[in-house]
């Protein structure tokens, strides 16, 4: 995020460069409901898009022994995830690959079930990260998505001025399933108000449930989040870089911006 010539770090910059382990609205409670969507049985061949520290991959390996290959852009991320599955004695289960969710690295009708966990708004074409996963999905094989969705009417530059200060780009319900049924997706069910509590949001930490936005991050890891925007952004970033977490929160808790969970049939 880009203005006056400064780089305004985002909502997911800042969770980013924290270095903590951290997951998406619902936490692991909306990870296990992913795969129970999936019905993952062991020897499926899984891929989770955008895998990250690969936390939901070693998940779905440990608890249901299934075959995942991770892909995410970061080679950071690839390096933490591959230790990570070996720490877990998963890493004959799990391989992480460095690639574009936009352009993936895998023949067509490849994987059982492809799954994205929060991060198909990320990238600048959510519809090519979703024809992408359809396209690497066999027929009928399981597509799940979820995914930050507008609760309320907003107008465009609304928009685009929160979008900015959290990093990815919601859509509105109805533009979800749209994009969904253009990428080649039928029979998609969805979960939309349960995961859209605040309290959910909150609970994005692997390590604790989080009571109020503030607790996110702990004063030391803050005080070290704070150091690196300074080290990699400038002085001036800090104030921008908590300003964009406290208008996310805003629009969270007066219910602007909620969490929607996605499945659908490759058709």
């Amino acid at each position: 995020m880009k203005r006056k010539g400064i780089y305004e770090p985002t909502v997911e910059d800042i969770i980013e460069i924290s270095g903590i382990e951290a997951l998406h609205p619902g936490g692991m409670a909306l990870t296990q409901r992913t795969a129970e969507l999936s019905d993952l049985k062991p020897g499926m061949r899984v891929l989770d898009v955008s895998s990250g520290r690969g936390t939901q991959s070693i998940f779905y390996a440990k608890e249901f022994g299934v075959e995942v290959t991770g892909l995410d852009i970061s080679e950071e991320m690839i390096k933490s995830a591959t230790q990570s599955a070996k720490n877990e004695g998963v890493e004959n289960l799990i391989y992480f690959k460095l690639g574009d969710s936009q352009d993936l690295p895998f023949d067509d009708n490849s994987f059982d079930v492809v799954i994205n966990e929060c991060a198909v708004g990320i990238p600048d074409d959510s519809q090519k990260v979703l024809d992408e996963m359809v396209r690497v999905t066999k027929p009928n094989g399981v597509v799940v998505i979820h995914e930050s969705t507008w609760r309320k009417k907003l107008s465009d530059s609304e928009k685009d001025e929160i979008s900015e200060r959290y990093g990815t780009t919601p859509l509105e319900y109805d533009e979800w399933i749209e994009t969904l049924k253009k990428a080649g997706v039928s029979e998609i069910i969805t979960e939309f108000d349960e995961w859209s509590k605040p309290e959910m949001f909150w609970k994005i930490r692997k390590d604790q449930d989080v009571e109020h936005y503030t607790k996110v991050l702990s004063k030391s890891e803050l005080a070290t989040t704070i150091e690196r925007i300074i080290k990699k952004y400038g002085q001036d970033a800090v104030h921008i870089a908590l300003e964009n977490q406290r208008k996310f929160w805003e629009v969270v808790l007066n219910g602007t911006l909620g969490y929607c969970l996605f499945k659908g049939i490759k058709k």
